[in-house]
């Protein structure tokens, strides 16, 4: 599972089937363990209702399409979570995260 913020929207005409009446947002990660490549943002599928500027935590792989209600959607990651508050212990710097952009972020960025 990833913690990020959503930070846009997609819009798209045509799409697969399983997909219609989705909502796709743009996510901004904070942090996960071990990506398998660096990236700015990820495409979530929300049934949650989100809206930018809310930090999410996304879940991904089959977890985001059980999630969804579907094994066979063709969906890689998905939001399970609208976040209320987050709280960093002090010993953050202990543990084997990888910070993307090369740095943690400051603090109120994680406390909406």
């Amino acid at each position: 599972m990833i913690l990020g913020r959503v930070v846009g929207e997609v819009w798209a005409t045509k799409k697969h089937p399983a997909l219609d009446g989705r909502k796709l947002l743009i996510i901004a990660p904070y942090l996960w363990y071990a990506p398998s490549h660096e990236t700015a943002n990820l495409v979530a599928v929300d049934a949650l209702g989100a809206g930018i500027g809310e930090d999410v935590v996304v879940c991904m792989g089959d977890p985001a399409r059980r999630s969804l209600g579907s094994t066979s959607m063709p969906v890689e990651a998905a939001v399970c979570a609208i976040v209320d508050r987050v709280e960093l212990s002090s010993d953050r710097g202990q543990r084997p995260l990888t910070f993307l952009g090369g740095r943690a972020p400051a603090h109120d960025a994680v406390t909406p």
